[in-house]
């Protein structure tokens, strides 16, 4: 076909129709005047006046992308790329779909043709061997064509795309170009081939519904949304030939909704709601804008728009009790145990009061007992197809920075400390996340919200436990993956591979080397530890017969990982868990019997699993867990919501000396003690006689590192170990020098001349690495000095050496012998009644004599 001319059956209004072969120039010019007006209030395609296009520029762009065919029987007469309810393919899937017209007065063989989204696809789809009477129509769905002949390889673009129906020897038949569509709208052939947008599809039969020529111009705010002082006005833009319908209540405007007709005065935060009518075209989307007016929040904030009924209709409300709600606690049958959904829209705005997301949603109820029973009960916003994206995109959470993606995302209350603290869960996340705990935690971050403009309160924004959370976060293939809750309670994949697993660990006796090597092909032991640790050392009193979750990424990849949530019964929250809870007793002997304990006992009965599970212990209780680490996590978290605090408790009727107490007092105090009970703890559980105040350096200090069980801890590093269970100690030298000795200076002193050490210590002491430069016998530190330096001596064997320091001059100032033993010996020298000036140290060592030339400098 000559590319100036095509024949084409296009809409100029709801009376002018045309169908000629033209040449392109000319029918633009013939197209501008006509199309000159309804381009101001139109949305072809997609493509918004608000882009200012000329008529001419944009009625290039309409013949651009309708339909260009041959003279063939074989039609593309409706598609639909955005399917939710309109076709089930059977399977439960609403796919994308195409329906093809016999306009022909033979029956067609639909095996002679072939359909593909892409112009130059080398494999299009071929088309079944359907016969297709005169007149009749079939339908296609987006799907896998190897399951069935009538889906279709790939799918639809909602925001439009083209395709391409060929015959057997590649001849093009029709190029098709879909346009933008919203959810469960389509696109075809009408009154005879006018090409139309319709509301309500009609596959496999006549596109008789009311048609239309596009999508109304979506109204537009003349002030940004946000933080704005109270008497600030808003208004909309003006589009002609067409009414604006607005809501002030959050329900999404309607035909029948307020008109709009002059700005609006803002005296309250206010969510403005706004949709466009116009003759022939569909409505707009709705345009929404919440108005923080004169809010003071450190926090970032939730803006959630919905019918008031939709929630809080006494009988269908979803926040509700309803009329069928049993009397007695927890209230089940309650409207907020309902697992139905309601559509809301959610904007989301940083602490710098940027908005970052406007998405409509589905909203849930969520959580326990606990947590649906507060007077602020959580949420669940999952992302939906059907609302334009299954994706909420956004960075919500920097401390897990390569996450931007989000299919759901809670609105959590606090659960059990909820008006207490409201802080414990996360406090735990945090620390695990902060403190390179390997542990699978739910990032957080706490905001402010509200609904339908009103505020809500303080809630925490977190991750949920699911498919998309192992598969954002890991990489797992929802497909493959293996998640399990509680005692082996599947919520997805099957029961049998983590029960075949706890049988194995049940029946076999875990000291043995090859059992236990079986365990940790399948186990992640590592992460085991940290996960049981933390979980112990919170004291969390529900668990570990409650509030479990773990997985694998597949039957035959993988290792077995434990997930951390729901710590909120922890750190004294109520007075009948005591601060001093013996954790290995309550698992060990209390929760006897179910399955998580006694996995945990049967891997201690592994003499190896047990010595490395209390260093990893001792590790953290020295670092992550000390009272310095924990308590900083502990005031980060406090002060990242003290200033809300205020507000939230005025709006729930909480005590606010109530929040001072446990914020200011009873959780600080638990990180202050809490260390040497667990240390108490797992001295009379594992009958071990006592605890050593280790301080560990190496010697000069930039001469090596070490490496003590699970850290590399900068140097000189201090922690408390237990005595009979032997720490891993190890240190490896920087370029320049060599390994001499260690020097355990408890009681009498000892020198171990292996760089690894297995043991334990039974004494407080110092543990430090010596270590000599390379082809160096004799080194001062510092050099020059003003008081006080060391002097490093390396004997090849032990005796009695020679030290003489001696001025310019010639004059002895310092003349001793001294006892050294076989490596590097050092020697604190007191020299401040010196003078300035340079000095020569000299000492008879190994069967020779060495110098040093030194400085002494001023104070």
């Amino acid at each position: 076909m000559h590319p100036h001319n095509f024949v084409r059956t296009y809409a100029v209004n709801n009376n002018v129709q045309a169908q000629h072969v033209l040449p392109l120039e000319r029918l633009i010019n013939q197209c501008t005047a006509l199309f000159g007006q309804m381009f101001s209030s139109v949305n072809f395609f997609g493509i918004h006046n608000s882009l200012h296009l000329s008529p001419r520029l944009a009625i290039f762009l309409l013949i651009g992308s309708t339909t260009t065919q041959c003279d063939a029987q074989l039609l593309i007469n409706e598609v639909c790329s955005k399917n939710n309810t309109v076709l089930d393919n059977g399977t439960g899937g609403h796919p994308d779909w195409i329906e093809m017209f016999n306009a022909g007065t033979t029956t067609l063989s639909l095996a002679d043709f072939y359909l593909s989204d892409a112009i130059n696809d080398p494999a299009p789809w071929h088309l079944p061997n359907v016969q297709l009477e005169p007149g009749a129509y079939e339908v296609f769905l987006s799907g896998d064509s190897d399951q069935n002949d009538h889906w279709f390889p790939f799918s639809l673009s909602r925001d439009g795309e083209s395709l391409f129906l060929t015959d057997g020897s590649g001849s093009m038949l029709e190029t098709f170009i879909i346009p933008y569509l919203r959810t469960d709208h389509s696109y075809g052939r009408w009154n005879g081939g006018e090409y139309r947008f319709f509301g309500t599809p009609t596959p496999e039969t006549a596109n008789t519904t009311d048609a239309y020529l596009g999508y109304a111009q979506t109204p537009i705010f003349d002030s940004d949304p946000g933080f704005v002082g109270q008497g600030t006005t808003v208004a909309l833009a003006s589009i002609p030939n067409a009414s604006v319908r607005v809501t002030l209540d959050g329900s999404e405007p309607n035909g029948n909704s307020q008109e709009y007709n002059g700005p609006f005065t803002l005296n309250n935060t206010q969510v403005i709601k706004a949709v466009a009518y116009a003759p022939d075209l569909l409505p707009s989307e709705t345009a929404s804008n919440t108005y923080f007016v004169s809010e003071n929040t450190e926090l970032a904030m939730v803006s959630l728009s919905v019918h008031p009924d939709s929630l809080f209709d006494e009988v269908l409300g979803l926040y509700m009790l309803g009329p069928n709600a049993d009397p007695e606690y927890p209230h089940y049958g309650a409207n907020y145990w309902s697992e139905r959904s309601i559509t809301v829209r959610i904007e989301y705005f940083d602490e710098l009061h940027h908005r970052g997301l406007d998405q409509v949603v589905d909203l849930k109820m969520h959580g326990g007992r606990v947590s649906r029973n507060q007077p602020q009960r959580p949420f669940r916003l999952t992302a939906q197809k059907q609302y334009g994206s299954e994706l909420m995109e956004y960075q919500f959470f920097p401390e897990k920075a390569h996450l931007n993606k989000f299919h759901t995302l809670i609105l959590r209350n606090s659960g059990a400390d909820w008006c207490i603290a409201e802080q414990r869960d996360q406090i735990w996340h945090q620390t695990a996340l902060h403190g390179g705990l390997d542990i699978d935690v739910l990032a957080y971050r706490p905001v402010a919200v509200y609904i339908n403009g009103a505020y809500w309160g303080l809630m925490e924004l977190r991750e949920r436990i699911d498919d998309d959370y192992l598969h954002y976060n890991y990489g797992a293939d929802r497909e493959d993956l293996l998640l399990m809750e509680e005692e082996n309670v599947s919520i997805e994949g099957d029961t049998i591979h983590f029960h075949d697993l706890k049988e194995y660990i049940y029946g076999h006796d875990m000291n043995d080397p090859v059992h236990y090597a079986y365990v940790d092909s399948l186990l992640d032991i590592k992460s085991f530890m940290d996960y049981a640790i933390l979980e112990m050392y919170a004291g969390n009193v529900d668990w570990p017969s409650n509030n479990l979750k773990y997985w694998k990424p597949s039957i035959t990849e993988g290792k077995w990982r434990y997930l951390l949530y729901d710590l909120d019964a922890t750190m004294n929250i109520f007075g009948w868990i005591p601060i001093d809870l013996d954790s290995f007793y309550w698992v060990l002997v209390h929760r006897a019997g179910f399955v998580h304990a006694e996995i945990f006992r049967s891997m201690l009965g592994n003499d190896e699993f047990k010595r490395k599970f209390l260093n990893r212990m001792a590790d953290l209780l020295n670092t992550s867990l000390s009272e310095e680490s924990f308590g900083n996590e502990i005031r980060m978290n406090r002060d990242r919501i003290v200033a809300e605090i205020p507000h939230h408790f005025a709006r729930w009727g909480c005590y606010i000396p109530q929040w001072e107490d446990h914020a200011y007092s009873i959780i600080p105090n638990f990180a202050e003690v809490r260390g040497d009970i667990m240390r108490e703890d797992v001295l009379s559980t594992f009958e071990l006689p006592n605890t050593a105040l280790l301080m560990f350096d190496v010697f000069p200090s930039a001469a090596g590192s070490i490496a003590l069980n699970t850290l590399d801890p900068e140097l000189p590093f201090s922690g408390i170990y237990f005595n009979e269970n032997a720490i891993d100690l190890s240190t490896t030298p920087r370029d320049g020098y060599v390994f001499d000795h260690w020097e355990y200076d408890a009681g009498s002193g000892e020198r171990i001349f292996d760089p690894t050490i297995q043991r334990s210590f039974g004494m407080d002491g110092k543990l430090v690495a010596y270590y000599r430069k390379v082809g160096e016998s004799l080194t001062v530190f510092p050099n020059p000095f003003s008081d006080r330096t060391v002097v490093s001596l390396f004997a090849e064997k032990e005796g009695v050496t020679t030290i003489r320091l001696i001025d310019v001059e010639g004059r002895i100032h310092l003349d001793r012998k001294q006892n050294v033993q076989r490596g590097v010996n050092t020697l604190d020298l007191d020299l401040g009644s010196l003078g300035n000036g340079v000095y020569t140290l000299w000492v008879e060592l190994n069967d020779t004599f060495v110098t040093q030339r030194m400085v002494k400098t001023g104070s």
